[in-house]
């Protein structure tokens, strides 16, 4: 082994797995390029997303390897640097090996084809000439067999439509390049292009004509088989055309007769079995014209077990078939007598009568007329939803027919007997007949009662789990047991009949209600208990006490003492709330003791009860208990004022600056002496005070701006920072120049000013200053080293810099004692982990602010984030965060952090405060897919797919996300443009690109200026490409833009129509473009929030135009997906900040919708 490969080994196996195994997955996909490698040194470019990363590990004098890249994220540095490894370590292990003797070894095609192309072949042309030999070799062990999997693996565009081999060559090719020359055929034929390096290799139509004639020879059985086929067909052909045809139905009361009749013939005939199953035939080939009628009792007939010209009806079977005929309105001509007429079907049924026979003691019931007269002879039932008789020449309605057989020529006899019971009385009643004389003396009339026996017991001795069992009986007035429910239904109790010949009838009305009761709970029988028993889960207290509310009238419940103990009332709590100063005079610790009535209770079953929210807790003892909070209106005042909870009762003190506790009701919530701390604190504030706006600004403000300044000079007159929030294009930036302005003449000492935002707005700060206070000196750092303290502290009065330039001159920014800092675009520390949010809250500053039109972009953990810079400790610390907000998953938490918020947070949206804006429109226009494009599509679509599949839900949320990301990100690429996902695509068409340029076409015809948003900067590169050709006039701004004051000046003063093309994140913010009205945003982005910040670079203070946004998204795609999702994952943060975020992270169940697997994960649970 190699020194160099020693190296790599030994830095892999120190590597975290993870951390591999993402390495690997990237060096799978090609997403390491350029790679050389050296005896001290490897060079490459990494493809992460659509950014790419330049890596150089190198060796030192000493002897020690070390790595470098151009990327600022340590952990996709480490990736980079890895996958890195992990492809040099590739290369090194395809130096040459002995191989398996052939015709032709692969270093002699290599040979060839490096003469070919009079250069040595690249690695990857050398990798996938590895891949084919290996093909190769399987397909000589397998005996010249090919699959489409094998195919896949030389071209991953290659379809599997069969696991059948594929026909490829006449005969097992000898060596390698005869080998390639099929795959390359078939390829081509394909229409799959082959790699650029073996293109033109192979003669494609001298091949094609060597193998014509084993291509037709194979062929030829088919063709023969084909042929013998079409001549029985033509043989079995009697007429020109289809023949018309018709058939009935003669019936009688013991068989039926189909007949037919050939259109123009005179006369129908009996249509034998045979007869009968050729015309099925010729029907199906399309040779018979059939009524609709006719059609119904052909097919009716065919599965009939009939024999000759007639169907007798031997077995029940056959009389529902013909009753379900009987049923069709429309067979009413089709179904005829002996005499060839519709059979009469009079309106009035026929009915049970009955005669009581002493002397045999039996009830003889026959079917009569209306009248009483018996019915015609002979009479066959025919069963079904509705039963039917069927006589000669009339068909009846009927009752429900008991008899044996379905002729109905004798009276049914039944022994008295078996009508002696409570059944056979209750038979009788629903035939509507009288009861014999004999069996109406001895019955005996009494109304049932059902009583329900609850009871907790556990399934198995020594078993946790624990079961509810409900044994029912139904009981007699005075008591006694008549029947017990089981399994199979009520069953008689051991005791249930009176020995003195007396027939018990019962009125069984509750026990109907019991058994439909017992049903809602789902409860299973148990022989062990002979009761019914369902599982205690935590659902069943909530389930058991509704259910035992709803019991009908007639049926009790009685329960144990375990059980009864739900169905009790709630217990009462009571709530004391205690506030002491803690050691900083303007922050109070709030502790909630609680206090239960009617139970002696220890602290932690008290916790629990209050964290149930008034739910069922099991205690310690097995009961349940449940508790009902009563506050008074100033205790719940206090609580929605300070966002507090109940949900969890701990000794945990809540810590509240006492600007969050003023209010009205506080007095008699709190203990006396807190209340006396905390009413010198609010005398002490400046709440009211409203300063003038400064004579020194250069721009008259807005009213609401006015406001806006005021809300800045309120935070500083109290000591808060705080956080404006107001909506995209407001003018946060002149509202925050005017408090500098005010707070520069209220200190005596003038220290410096901070102001920290995106790289694309330095030069918007330093304009806004220009226009509004020109007096104030403004310093736009362009670079690290012309920081200069000295210069900064005696000439500068603010000081302008980017979040990168933060995070790398923190060392000195901390040691300046700021006036004011600002954070504009704040969401930049979102992260409260991320350099640049550490850094902020180092420095040290008389007033803090944020700006941010989206403060809450994925978490509430952002806002926390921006407000421990802001005001630290208002939000608690991170521990407390996350468990009282950040985690909850009850409606109320956004609620509560609203009201913790409302000192220090201002927010306007458009709508409120600037309705002189024109009107903001936004239309989805949907893209079709061409078929290439879609192609393309589905085949990432099925490997992303199987990625989610394969894993579990842990896995696609830590170890496999990454990977998952990437294929999301490579399907929409391929959405937008095939060439963002392969080079090689350029050609290709996109049915998105070709809707945009016809839309610009158009608005550039009409004279408007467009702004066009896409996350990827080489599907701008493509659009700039096809703007040139189209002679279209554009502006270029993306991260690596330097001059982009000069870019969007030149843009706004221009006043011919133009397109500006910006990047997602670096124009999407920030930037004042309302010389455009028409906004394209040509890709979705998960979050809407970044999308509408995107519209409103136009749709903002200084437009006078309407503005319109077009999104851009391919049909049936994950474009239609994202927006789904944006819905369905949008936090409600109206309750916080007035305006929609995108809460959460995606999840497996985001994963498997975005793939389009939620509906085949349904299928498999119903499995």
């Amino acid at each position: 082994m190699s020194d160099l490969a020693q190296f790599i080994s030994r830095i892999q196996d120190s590597v975290e797995p993870r951390l591999r195994q993402e390495a690997e997955r990237l060096a799978d996909d090609d997403a390491v390029r350029a790679l050389d490698l050296f005896e001290d040194e490897i060079l490459a470019e990494v493809i992460l997303d659509d950014r790419r990363v330049n890596v150089r590990w190198a060796r030192s004098p000493e002897g020690r390897w070390s790595e470098e890249s151009d990327c600022e994220e340590e952990t996709l540095h480490k990736l980079a640097a890895c996958a890195v490894l992990e492809a040099a370590r590739r290369r090194l292990a395809r130096q040459p090996e002995a191989v398996a003797p052939s015709a032709e070894s692969e270093e002699a095609f290599q040979a060839q084809i490096e003469r070919r192309l009079a250069r040595r072949l690249t690695p990857d042309e050398e990798n996938y000439l590895g891949k084919l030999e290996k093909r190769f070799e399987r397909v000589r062990q397998s005996g010249g067999r090919i699959y489409d999997q094998d195919m896949v693996r030389l071209h991953s565009r290659w379809s599997i439509q069969s696991t059948d081999p594929l026909h490829l060559w006449p005969e097992t090719p000898a060596g390698l390049r005869e080998f390639w020359d099929y795959v390359a055929l078939a390829l081509d034929e394909k229409k799959l292009p082959a790699p650029a390096f073996l293109r033109g290799f192979t003669d494609l139509a001298a091949l094609r004509g060597k193998l014509a004639f084993w291509r037709q020879e194979s062929t030829l059985p088919a063709w023969k088989e084909r042929i013998r086929e079409v001549l029985r067909s033509m043989d079995s052909a009697r007429q020109p055309g289809p023949l018309p045809l018709d058939f009935r139905l003669i019936l009688t009361p013991s068989e039926a007769r189909l007949q037919a009749r050939v259109d123009g013939l005179e006369g129908f005939r009996n249509v034998s079995v045979a007869e009968l199953a050729g015309s099925a035939r010729e029907h199906e080939r399309g040779a018979l014209v059939l009524p609709a009628e006719a059609e119904l009792l052909l097919r009716a007939f065919l599965p009939l077990p009939c024999s000759g010209e007639a169907c007798r009806y031997d077995l029940d079977t056959h009389g529902a078939w013909l009753g379900a005929l009987f049923q069709q309105p429309a067979l009413a001509s089709r179904l005829l007598t002996l005499d060839e007429t519709p059979f009469h079907r009079p309106a009035e049924p026929l009915h049970w009568r009955s005669v009581e026979d002493a002397e045999t003691r039996q009830l003889r019931l026959g079917l009569a007329l209306a009248d009483g007269a018996p019915p015609p002879l002979p009479l066959r039932v025919l069963p079904g939803a509705v039963m039917l008789y069927l006589a000669a020449d009339t068909l009846f309605t009927g009752p429900f027919w008991f008899g044996e057989g379905t002729l109905c020529q004798e009276p049914l006899r039944i022994p008295l007997g078996a009508l002696s019971t409570q059944e056979g009385i209750t038979f009788l009643e629903k035939l509507g007949l009288p009861l014999p004389a004999e069996i109406a003396a001895r019955v005996r009339h009494e109304a049932l009662s059902v009583g329900i026996r609850a009871s907790c017991v556990a399934r198995h001795p020594g078993g946790g789990t624990e079961h509810a069992v409900f044994q029912v009986v139904a009981t007699a007035p005075d008591g006694t047991a008549r029947e017990v429910l089981r399994h199979g239904g009520w069953q008689p109790a051991e005791d249930a009949h009176p020995g003195d010949g007396t027939i018990l009838y019962s009125d069984r009305a509750a026990l109907a209600a019991a058994q439909t009761a017992l049903h809602e709970m789902r409860a299973l029988y148990d022989p062990e208990f002979d009761g019914f028993r369902v599982r205690m889960t935590k659902h069943f207290p909530d389930q058991f006490e509704s259910w035992a509310r709803r019991l009908p009238g007639g049926v009790t419940l009685t329960t144990d003492e375990r059980l009864q103990t739900i169905l009790a009332d709630p217990l009462i709590a009571r709530v004391r709330i205690e506030a002491t100063q803690t050691v900083d005079i303007d922050w109070f610790d709030l502790r909630m003791i609680f206090e239960v009535e009617g139970a002696e209770l220890k602290a932690a079953d008290i916790r629990r009860l209050i964290a149930a929210r008034g739910g069922f807790v099991q205690l310690a003892d097995g009961t349940w208990r449940r508790v009902k909070l009563e506050l008074s209106e100033e205790q719940q005042a206090l609580m929605d004022q300070a966002g507090l909870d109940f949900d969890e009762f701990s000794h945990e003190a809540h810590r509240l600056h006492w600007r969050q506790l003023a209010g009205q009701g506080v007095k008699e919530v709190v203990n006396p002496r807190a209340w006396q701390m905390l009413t010198q604190r609010m005398e002490q504030a400046r709440l009211e005070e409203k300063p003038p706006v400064p004579g020194g600004l250069g721009v008259t403000l807005r009213p609401y701006q006015v406001e806006g300044f005021h809300f800045l000079s309120y935070l500083s007159l109290n000591k808060f920072g705080g956080i404006l929030a107001d909506d995209m294009g407001l003018g946060k930036t002149i509202q925050s120049i005017s408090w500098i302005l005010w707070l520069r003449g209220r200190y005596r000492k003038a220290w410096p000013c901070l102001v920290v935002c995106p790289k694309s707005v330095l030069d918007v700060w330093a304009t806004e200053f220009a226009k509004a206070a020109p007096e104030i000196k403004v310093q736009v750092l362009r670079d690290k080293d012309e920081l200069d303290l000295e210069s900064l502290l005696n000439e500068q009065h603010v000081l302008v810099l980017n979040y990168a330039q933060l995070r790398g001159c923190v060392d000195l920014l901390e040691t300046v004692k700021w006036l004011a800092i600002i954070l504009d675009e704040g969401q930049h520390i979102k992260n409260p982990d991320s350099k640049a949010a550490r850094a902020a809250r180092q420095l040290k500053a008389e007033n803090r602010l944020v700006l941010s039109g989206t403060p809450v972009e994925n978490r509430l953990l952002d806002l926390w984030s921006l407000m421990t810079f802001a005001m630290p400790g208002a939000l608690g610390d991170r521990k407390y965060f996350n468990h009282h907000f950040d985690r909850r998953k009850d409606g109320t938490a956004s609620e509560r952090l609203h009201a913790r918020l409302r000192p220090f947070l201002l927010r306007r949206t458009k709508s409120q405060v600037a309705k002189e804006l024109p009107s903001r429109s936004e239309e989805t226009l949907l893209c079709e897919m061409s078929d290439a494009q879609a192609a393309r599509y589905k085949e990432e679509l099925a490997r992303a797919q199987q990625m989610v599949i394969t894993s579990s839900g842990f896995e696609v949320l830590t170890r496999r996300r990454f990977a998952i990301l990437q294929a999301l990100t490579r399907l929409r690429q391929i959405c937008c443009h095939p060439a963002l996902a392969d080079k090689s695509a350029t050609g290709e068409e996109s049915a998105k690109l070709t809707a945009t340029l016809e839309l610009i076409e158009e608005l550039h015809a009409e004279g408007h200026k467009v702004l066009l948003f896409s996350q990827f900067v080489s599907m701008l590169e493509i659009l700039r490409s096809r703007l040139e050709d189209m002679g279209v006039p554009y502006y270029w701004l993306t991260g690596a833009t330097q001059n982009r004051a000069e870019i969007v000046s030149r843009f706004q003063e221009d006043t011919s129509p133009a397109v500006f093309l910006l990047s997602l994140k670096a124009g999407g913010s920030g930037l004042n473009l309302t010389a455009a009205s028409y906004v394209i945003l040509y890709d979705p982005w998960w979050n809407p929030a970044v999308e509408a910040q995107a519209i409103d670079r136009a749709h903002r203070i200084g437009q006078t135009q309407p503005v319109m946004a077009y999104r851009m998204i391919t049909k049936g795609t994950i474009e239609e997906k994202i927006m789904l999702l944006q819905q369905k994952k949008s936090l409600m943060s109206s309750n916080i900040l007035g305006e929609g975020g995108f809460s959460r992270s995606l999840d497996k169940g985001d994963f498997e919708f975005l793939f389009g697997l939620e509906a085949e994960e349904a299928m498999r649970r119903e499995d």
